[in-house]
């Protein structure tokens, strides 16, 4: 069985459209802002690992950690609390931007209680009850068939009412879109379609606040530019937000960016493929561990700028994302530790294979790592689900018994 499926992206063209519009530095810059208006704020660290680096042969190997954002344990509450904020401040009748935390908490008995509501697989829902809660509001969160449960405990600690479906994910997700419009909830999904952009985009629009914290903080030198940056793709969401950040500050000069998906769940390596620019869906259990990333239907906007932007589509076993974890959890010669759940350390698990194994030596020189490389990876979540995390790194567990 082949661990990693790969496509070069012969679509790539830096083509500038519509949908990079809404993530230019400008707004990236009030996104972050905003964020640094909530009390609980801190940046996540970026941890150089240089001893992997040498052991690969390349010049830095950096983790964007996000297993400590908000002490929600991943990156998904950054587009909780902007997407959660930017519709209050229109519900308050504040304007059309996004008001600071203290003035949303001061409007907070201004109007009726809104319910908010999603799909999901655990952590977008963990950021939307949490943020919700925290602006004087309610969440009510669906959750797919197979949910582990420390995942579902985990909004119902920060005040979510949460109920796990019979359905698989994409199902839940449309099944929650009609009961919304039934029951007169606000729903937060995080991906679009036809009649419903806004809160997509806000969504993603809270996810730069990651890459800003690093780009653009004018309290330390600026991150070196790195060659390569590889990023998680599930609906796309933040893989599309990262590289639209990417595409405004460095241009055409961007660095070569790698799109890593779970081989059950592979719509943008299918799409890419094709060659035609056509966005497919996956159908079928979408079984993997990396549940984040469990989505057979992407988000057409990301796809509008993925598939102008970025060098390569990868598809992973489970296995991929099992080794990363044991190697982030297990460091080298006084690497930093780093705890990565399934969906986190997918990448990392990738870069391994590449660096390491025969088999992938062509993939290894069409994205020319070399000893001049810099790899930006982002572990996008912790230990969020422990019982899995354990069977994992403890017990050996690939995911595919």
């Amino acid at each position: 069985m082949d661990l990693v499926h790969w496509h070069l992206n012969t679509m790539k063209d830096f083509r500038t459209s519509e949908s990079l519009a809404p993530f230019e530095l400008g707004i990236a810059d009030q996104v972050w802002r905003y964020h640094r208006s909530w009390a609980q704020y801190h940046a996540t660290p970026l941890r150089p690992l240089p001893a992997l680096a040498a052991r690969w042969g390349l010049r830095e190997v950096l983790i964007k950690d996000e297993s400590c954002r908000w002490g929600l344990k991943a990156f998904k509450g950054l587009g909780g609390t902007h997407v959660v904020g930017r519709y209050l401040t229109r519900y308050y009748g504040l304007g059309d931007g996004c008001a600071d935390f203290p003035t949303l908490r001061a409007h907070r008995d201004a109007r009726p209680q809104v319910v908010f509501t999603t799909a999901t697989d655990g952590n977008h829902g963990v950021g939307i009850a949490w943020a919700a809660r925290q602006l004087g509001h309610s969440a009510k969160i669906f959750m797919p068939r197979g949910s582990a449960r420390a995942r579902v405990e985990a909004i119902r600690a920060v005040g979510g009412d949460v109920e796990v479906t019979d359905r698989h994910y994409d199902a839940t997700v449309k099944w929650v879109a009609e009961e919304s419009r039934r029951q007169g909830w606000v729903l937060v999904q995080d991906t679009a379609w036809d009649g419903y952009q806004d809160i997509p985009q806000w969504i993603m629009q809270g996810y730069l606040t990651l890459m800003a914290e690093e780009f653009l903080c004018r309290d330390r030198p600026s991150l070196d530019k790195p060659t390569h940056v590889f990023v998680q793709a599930g609906v796309g969401s933040f893989a599309a937000a990262t590289v639209a950040f990417l595409a405004h500050f460095y241009g055409d000069a961007l660095p070569l960016v790698v799109v890593v998906e779970p081989t059950e769940a592979a719509c943008f390596l299918r799409s890419v493929s094709a060659g035609n620019g056509t966005l497919f869906s996956v159908d079928g259990s979408l079984s993997t561990v990396m549940a984040g990333l469990a989505c057979g239907v992407a988000n057409p906007v990301a796809w509008d700028i993925l598939k102008h932007w970025t060098t390569a589509f990868v598809a992973c076993q489970d296995a991929v994302t099992a080794r990363g974890m044991r190697i982030l959890g297990n460091p080298i010669n006084g690497d930093e530790r780093i705890v990565a759940g399934e969906s986190g350390a997918v990448g990392l698990g990738l870069l391994s294979l590449i660096m390491e194994n025969p088999a992938y030596q062509d993939l290894r020189r069409r994205l020319e790592l070399s000893a001049e490389s810099r790899v930006l990876l982002v572990n996008t979540e912790g230990a969020t689900d422990p019982v899995m995390y354990h069977r994992i790194v403890w017990d050996g567990f690939l995911g595919t018994e």
